[in-house]
């Protein structure tokens, strides 16, 4: 056979094969978009998704809908996204409760964190901060472990539940210094502050939105954040690495999803959609009013990222005994 039309053959087929998946790329998205939040509405992960939502609907050209489907620490939403068609028309709002914690402590989860998905781009990171009573003798952060290495198990801190980032938090932190304190687990973050601001509890390490509201009427102290760096909401707070906890961070983390198996000039083009709508100065302040900060970046440096979240917080579940309820 003549080279010519060898050469036009096999570039015939090549165009053969490759035009559904272009087409596919090209004709994305061709329906509304729906994006999972695995909670209830009015939650922080539903404002997060819902402040994603209408970027992306401007920037994809089609309807973005936010669908709320909560229950068992937020795997019943992951799992339906996990399952869902792989076309780029449902995605999911995951985190550290549905890509780490969970999977850690729920038997039989449905899914796997790693491989059930398809990372689009990181969302936001929100340090969590350190509160103590009004009433505490505490006055910063060097007070603070001075009193939990005298103290020991005669004080107790407030979570917002079992397996919840509160009470992961301060159990990184009981690693990190040997302590020895009580949890006492409350149904959600407000009953935590309360609990908090009542001098119930020594202290807690919460969201900043679930601290500010009580922070701000003088009725708890706040001392650290948690997060590599200072906290844009709370600038004049030390972090705990600088309080002399070095290596010390965590921060709740919001990443988009697909499911597994979605092109990749999809999730390009999702990823695209996710970093021009994080640099939006509305939806910038939005996301620090509520104590989260705007990351971005490329898939690869979030799958990377919830890998890293899975060994860092693996022995501390385990270490803690927390188990499913």
């Amino acid at each position: 056979m003549n080279r010519s039309l060898v050469v036009a053959v096999v570039l015939a087929l090549g165009c053969l094969w490759g035009a559904p998946i272009a087409a596919q790329t090209r004709a994305f998205p061709t329906k509304p978009v729906s994006i999972v939040v695995p909670f209830p509405a009015g939650g922080v992960v539903d404002i997060v998704g819902r402040l994603l939502a209408d970027k992306l609907g401007a920037s994809l050209g089609v309807r973005v809908l936010v669908e709320n489907r909560p229950g068992a620490g937020g795997t019943i939403g992951a799992a339906a996204v996990a399952k869902a068609e792989p076309d780029g028309h449902t995605l999911l709002v995951g985190g550290a409760a549905t890509h780490v914690f969970s999977p850690l402590i729920f038997p039989n989860v449905p899914y796997d964190p790693a491989t059930s998905f398809s990372a689009i781009g990181q969302l936001s990171a929100g340090p969590l901060v350190l509160v103590v009573p009004q009433a505490s003798p505490v006055q910063s952060f060097a007070d603070f472990a001075e009193y939990v290495r005298r103290q020991g198990d005669k004080l107790s801190y407030a979570s917002n539940g079992p397996g919840t980032f509160p009470h992961m938090a301060a159990e990184l932190y009981r690693g990190a210094v040997n302590a020895t304190y009580v949890h006492v687990s409350y149904g959600g973050g407000p009953k935590a502050m309360l609990a908090v601001a009542a001098n119930e509890v020594a202290f807690s390490i919460n969201h900043i939105p679930n601290v500010m509201p009580l922070m701000k009427g003088g009725k708890m102290r706040a001392l650290a954040t948690t997060g590599r760096t200072r906290a844009i909401a709370l600038p004049d707070l030390p972090t705990f690495a600088e309080g002399g906890i070095p290596g010390f961070e965590t921060s709740a983390w919001f990443g988009l999803f697909a499911p597994a198996g979605t092109p990749a000039a999809v999730i390009a083009r999702l990823n695209s959609a996710v970093n021009e709508a994080l640099k939006a100065p509305d939806l910038r302040e939005k996301l620090v009013a509520q104590g989260d900060e705007p990351v971005g970046g490329s898939p690869e440096a979030l799958a990377g990222y919830v890998q890293a979240e899975l060994k860092k917080w693996r022995p501390v579940v385990k270490a803690a005994n927390v188990t499913a309820q």
